[in-house]
């Protein structure tokens, strides 16, 4: 139950929880419903702008900005799937297998190179030993989200750094990036659903908006936190904090 909840009636507190089912439940099966025609639709636009035919060039800008809004459409209904399912698991789910971080940030890294077009510096510090017990899809999840945000908000010739290491038994994942920065009073609500600080900057750079509420979701899934520090004109610090039985070390 959550802490604010607490003090209510038991009644309210059914009621309030009844709602919350019928919202998840809504969002999981609107989502699913939408990812059938989003594929039959972006399959067809991908088959047109195949086409070399000189008939279809007048339309080929316009095929190419629908197929890159049903792009953007079907990455959107993905995360709230993503999302629904985050949200409807329990804790007790978690710890499935070992899954070895320093090799997924490596490979994390390497396609947000792929990503930034070579236009940043990504330097990527690790520790092989260090490794987590959870969901390796999720967690792929959480530190992709977290490093392409730093890759989309950093201009051009900027420095990102991740590192993975251990410190008081606490494992660290840290995201530094000399990006645009973030003003304070947004810092508290950056992972709540679509929130953006900047809307129209977000949807040109292809977010949804829900790339870190799935990312504080699986968070919660491992009995981890998110700090973040921000200064607007400087960069942004993402720190994920994993503890306790989470955290696997070798020698």
């Amino acid at each position: 139950m959550k802490p604010e909840l607490a003090a209510l009636p038991e009644h309210v507190i059914r009621h309030i929880e009844h709602l919350e089912r019928i919202r998840r439940d809504f969002i999981a099966n609107v989502s699913h419903e939408l990812r059938t025609p989003l594929t039959v639709i972006h399959g067809y636009l991908e088959a047109m702008l195949d086409q070399a035919h000189d008939a279809t060039q007048p339309w080929r800008n316009i095929f190419l900005q629908m197929h890159q809004q049903t792009l953007r459409m079907e990455n959107l209904v993905e995360n709230l799937l993503l999302l629904a399912r985050l949200e409807n698991e329990t804790e007790t789910q978690c710890s499935e297998e070992t899954v070895d971080i320093a090799r997924m940030l490596s490979s994390i890294c390497d396609e947000a190179r792929t990503l930034s077009n070579q236009q940043h510096n990504i330097q990527l510090h690790v520790d092989p030993a260090i490794k987590l017990f959870g969901f390796s899809d999720e967690l792929r999840s959480l530190f992709s989200n977290i490093i392409f945000n730093a890759v989309k908000y950093t201009p051009a010739g900027g420095q990102i750094s991740v590192d993975w290491f251990l410190q008081d038994n606490v494992a660290h994942c840290r995201v530094r990036d000399t990006g645009i920065g973030i003003a304070t009073e947004h810092v508290p609500r950056l992972t709540e659903r679509f929130y953006r600080v900047d809307p129209a900057r977000s949807r040109a750079s292809g977010g949804t908006g829900l790339g870190l509420a799935i990312a504080r979701h699986v968070l919660l899934r491992h009995c981890a936190d998110l700090k973040i520090d921000s200064t607007p004109g400087e960069g942004s610090i993402f720190c994920c904090l994993f503890k306790g039985k989470r955290v696997v070390t070798s020698t």
